[in-house]
């Protein structure tokens, strides 16, 4: 019997096979469609065990959708659509309780009216379970530190179909694994956050022109570095995409504060030569998550990203350089420390908590470059991303054992790798960056 047919016996009017709508809904993520062999999107956690159980007995791969963020469809297996655990609730202690399938924007929606925030992605159509799993780095991450930093209990339900309450009490080695060990210890259909302030808020964008970038990345850092933990910022330095999309650097920034403390703090960058646009007032939390684009553009993107211990001015000279070089160079750098470097290195399986902040380098080719033009792009982004420690799995398209050790230190690596073994010994959860269990 195909997995189809047991699980449309175990679990009727779950699970959907080609030409269905919530097939193609399932299998549909932000890179790309696949192919798996069956869909199911459960109502009810039992519903969830029973269909891992089937899948993991037929030593099938397991594949979670939360919210269809993902950056590689799957090719065979069981997609997990938990699109129908979506709720939001809000309890009387600041405890949220978010179902698996949510999406930020549900988290802001209900949480906004009390004034109250959960560090999360930029977007509003990011899963709940995908960014949250593999760490989050969202608006207020310099505050509140990562979305697994908020994280105090999940409900999980493991390769065995049994379902387990994770917290610091209960199976604590469990639950530092989930927080950055992305999806490969089971499906988490409920997780529990700690909600913080997050009204009072002034935010907006600064524009320059690429006359001087290295100016822009030395002010930014220093702004960064004597900031308090409530400014949060990315700086976006673009590709020239023609007449009306010239380039250059753009600041997204938010405080928690009033506007004139806002352009106190960004005064060594509103004062450079090469501001061409300041835009700032008072922003709601959510107004600072954006749509996400409709897919992946048909481009190709030629780097990585990585944690940077330290912006010296011989790691901003290198991203400079990146960016300057013939080939169309994507930079983003996002702020850290603060709350996020109060955590210890152990605490969760994010390490790389001394990052001063976080760097992506990508040159943007066209889907028919060649060879050479590809090993130029590597080249000029791998010299910039010299001068990081570690990977975020959340930001990495590459698969594999060699993005798995730059995600992970030997030491944590190897913790993951045991309780990988003790929930997963099969490896049914490999859909994902892969831990092979110990």
């Amino acid at each position: 019997m195909s997995l189809l047919s047991e699980l449309s016996e175990r679990v009727p009017g779950r699970a959907h096979g080609p030409g269905a709508t919530e097939y193609d809904a399932g299998r549909t993520v932000f890179a790309g469609v696949g192919e798996p062999e069956a869909v199911v999107r459960p109502h009810t956690v039992e519903e969830v065990a029973t269909a891992v159980g089937l899948a993991a007995a037929a030593g099938l791969p397991i594949a979670v959708r939360s919210g269809g963020h993902g950056l590689m469809p799957v090719a065979d297996g069981l997609v997990i659509d938990l699109a129908e655990f979506s709720s939001v609730e809000l309890g009387d202690d600041g405890l949220v309780t978010v179902g698996g399938g949510a999406h930020w924007g549900d988290v802001v929606a209900a949480l906004a009216p009390h004034g109250l925030g959960v560090s999360s992605g930029d977007t509003r159509d990011v899963g709940v379970g995908g960014l949250a799993l593999g760490g989050g780095i969202g608006w207020l991450v310099r505050g509140q530190g990562l979305a697994i930093d908020r994280l105090r209990e999940a409900e999980l339900v493991t390769a065995a179909g049994e379902v387990l309450t994770v917290n610091a009490e209960q199976h604590p080695e469990v639950f530092w694994a989930l927080r950055g060990g992305n999806g490969n210890f089971g499906v988490v259909t409920r997780f529990v956050f700690e909600a913080g302030a997050a009204e009072g808020l002034v935010g907006g964008h600064v524009r320059f022109d690429s006359s001087d970038v290295p100016a822009v990345l030395r002010a930014w850092r220093d702004v960064m570095r004597a900031g308090p933990d409530e400014l949060n910022s990315t700086l976006m330095v673009t590709p020239p995409m023609g007449p009306e999309m010239p380039g250059g650097p753009q600041l997204a920034v938010a405080l928690q504060g009033t506007e004139q403390q806002l352009r106190e703090l960004l005064e060594p960058l509103l004062t450079l030569p090469s501001v061409t646009d300041v835009s700032l007032a008072p922003v709601a939390y959510g107004e600072l998550l954006e749509d996400a684009p409709p897919g992946r553009p048909p481009l190709l993107f030629v780097g990585g990203n990585g944690f940077v211990p330290e912006l010296s001015d011989a790691a901003l000279d290198a991203i400079a350089a990146a960016y300057a070089r013939p080939i169309p160079t994507m930079v983003m750098l996002r702020g850290l420390g603060g709350a996020f470097s109060r955590v210890a290195p152990d605490a969760t399986a994010i390490a790389f908590r001394d990052a001063e902040a976080f760097l992506i380098v990508n040159g943007v080719l066209s889907l028919d470059a060649t060879p050479e033009q590809i090993a130029g792009a590597k080249a000029g982004s791998d010299a910039a991303l010299g001068f990081t420690s570690g990977t975020y799995g959340n930001f990495s398209v590459d698969r594999g054992e060699h993005v798995i050790a730059s995600m992970y230190p030997p030491a944590t690596l190897e913790r993951l790798r045991r309780v990988k073994a003790q929930l997963d010994p099969g490896n049914v959860f490999r859909q994902n960056h892969n831990i092979t269990p110990a």
